[in-house]
């Protein structure tokens, strides 16, 4: 379980905002859980305000008793944290879509022979269908990085090579180690960084830092996720980053449907 220096922005909390992307029918409910069961979707679980989440997915339903089961965090067995949490916020990717879910309490249960995480199926569903909302994680198998030159406080410049968490048509993510913190201040613009797309080949963009959040791991470990939007990007570039998130979307529908081994 990991721990973010600021808060998420949940808009499952702003019903009257975002009012006409909430589902509260049943029947519909029951059709994006059992989705996101199917296609194994990577979910973030946010315990109660959110400055603590770890990753799941939804097993599976329960339709007669009601019940959702996900799958537990790595570490077991689950913290009193989570366990005597209020409240449980899910946020996900369905299809483009920015999917959000509230759910309460969680206990641990067993799940055909296997650890789950127990809840109630949850009475309404956000779904964000805005275009610019929708944020693609990169495959393991392919990632991407990101080459830039970065002036440190100093007036040394350094080179890094970092992964991307996320990338969108608006900008990216990128993963570093808390050590270099001090070379990624907020509003710090990067030029002519080359974004290494795997089969794709390399763009060249214009990268400004918007929001920088230090995550721990139970275990000690440190990381940066530093978010980044891009700065007058051509349109050529833009098409380039776009044609790349649809291939990645189609080859994961195949292998959702099949199609792909």
């Amino acid at each position: 379980m990991t721990e973010e220096s600021s808060i998420p922005d949940f808009e499952i909390d702003r019903h009257d905002e975002f009012a006409q992307f909430f589902l509260s029918n049943r029947s519909e409910i029951l059709l994006y859980l059992s989705l996101l069961a199917r296609r194994h979707c990577l979910v973030t679980a946010y315990i109660d305000e959110g400055r603590k989440f770890f990753q799941t997915s939804v097993i599976a339903l329960d339709e007669a008793a009601g019940a959702l089961l996900l799958a537990p965090p790595q570490t077991l067995p689950p913290s009193p944290e989570l366990t005597n949490a209020s409240r449980i916020t899910l946020m996900t990717n369905l299809d483009s879509v920015k999917i959000q879910i509230r759910l309460p309490q969680v206990s641990s249960a067993i799940y055909q022979g296997q650890d789950v995480l127990l809840s109630t199926i949850p009475e309404a569903v956000l779904r964000l269908q805005r275009r610019d909302f929708f944020r693609l994680e990169p495959p393991a198998s392919t990632p991407i990085h990101c080459k830039l030159a970065a002036l440190s406080p100093d007036g040394t410049t350094r080179v890094f090579e970092l992964p991307l968490s996320d990338i969108s048509g608006g900008g990216v993510s990128l993963i570093a180690s808390t050590e270099i913190a001090a070379y990624f201040p907020g509003d710090a613009l990067f030029r002519q960084c080359r974004l290494e797309i795997p089969n794709d080949g390399v763009v060249q963009v214009n990268l400004r830092v918007r929001k920088t959040v230090e995550m721990s791991s139970i275990n000690g470990l440190h990381s940066l996720r530093i978010g980044c939007e891009f700065v007058n990007l051509p349109g050529s570039s833009q098409s380039f980053i776009e044609r790349y998130i649809a291939r990645i979307e189609r080859e994961r529908k195949a292998r959702d449907s099949g199609l792909v081994d």
